[in-house]
């Protein structure tokens, strides 16, 4: 009799819990869009990876050229599935000073670094550009996302670091700091990648390679470094931003945003015919108000949810 008096309220809580929905419900294994935290020689990587095989996949850059945003405001605006910063800007004018395409239309034009190209197939490739301004590119038309940024860490497999070739002169720009790349493997994925602990361009090089990556550029690292997933800011630029990639999954047969053509013009130096803000620049991009610093000797905080 003691037994069945048991079983009565373990049957009924069972019953009630098979009828709730679950909370815990494990995420599908074939999303198109996954992230990952993965340690690498004791460095910790934040990754955010993107198959490109899925045709709803798009990848648009969200431009604000002339002027600054937070990295909120970009996603909160936009609202994309995952976002990574961008390229190189002018800090004393928010001009970017790379090629930036998306649906075959140039938003900014620059001379250095090498591009990631992506066409109408969302087959994604590294285009060597640098030393070319965008209106020079062949084919611009087929282009359905274009970004260039640099210096290049791998290419084809191997490792590759030769920034003066590509135009890049700011010394600043190999020391120690926070860094952003994007890579392509071979399976046609894209890997987003943000490093907040400062390594140099070569730790970086070798870190996108053990993810996988056959081809990788670097992005506008530093006070710049920003990652963001589905409702989570994983790390938090100290400085406002001007330009983001953007990923998508579009519904079915839906045509991919495209951002329309930014009113300035792009800012070149007239000496050396390169972008003012890849030679040293007393010039910094204004703090972001949403960033906080972790205290003296705290680590910096784990991806928590901030909404929007």
């Amino acid at each position: 009799m003691l037994r069945f008096r048991w079983f009565l309220p373990l049957l009924t809580f069972f019953l009630v819990l098979s009828s709730l929905p679950s909370l815990a419900a494990p995420q599908p294994k074939n999303s198109p869009v996954s992230y990952k935290r993965v340690v690498i020689n004791g460095v910790r990587a934040y990754v955010v990876t993107v198959d490109l095989n899925c045709r709803r996949i798009s990848l648009v850059p969200q431009s604000s050229n002339g002027h600054y945003k937070s990295f909120r405001r970009f996603i909160r605006e936009s609202q994309p599935v995952a976002a990574i910063n961008g390229t190189f800007f002018d800090p004393a004018t928010a001009t970017i000073i790379c090629n930036l395409m998306s649906g075959g239309k140039l938003l900014s034009e620059g001379r250095v670094g090498h591009s990631l190209r992506i066409d109408s197939q969302n087959r994604a490739q590294l285009v060597s550009t640098a030393g070319t301004p965008g209106r020079s590119l062949m084919k611009l038309s087929d282009w359905a996302f274009g970004m260039s940024s640099g210096p290049t860490l791998l290419r084809g497999g191997n490792y590759t670091l030769t920034p003066w070739r590509e135009g890049f002169r700011d010394p600043g720009l190999f020391g120690m700091a926070p860094r952003s790349a994007i890579g392509i493997t071979k399976y046609n994925k894209l890997v987003l990648v943000s490093v907040r602990k400062p390594v140099r361009l070569q730790r970086l090089a070798w870190m996108m390679k053990s993810l996988g990556a056959k081809d990788a550029l670097n992005l506008d690292g530093g006070s710049s470094t920003a990652l963001y997933y589905k409702g989570y800011f994983v790390a938090r630029p100290r400085r406002m931003l001007t330009n983001i990639v953007a990923v998508y999954l579009r519904p079915v047969d839906t045509a991919a945003p495209v951002v329309s053509q930014p009113p300035t013009a792009p800012v070149y130096d007239n000496a050396a015919a390169l972008p003012v803000a890849l030679v040293p620049s007393p010039a910094e991009a204004p703090l972001d108000p949403d960033y906080a610093a972790p205290l003296p000797g705290e680590p910096a905080p784990e991806p928590t949810p901030v909404p929007y």
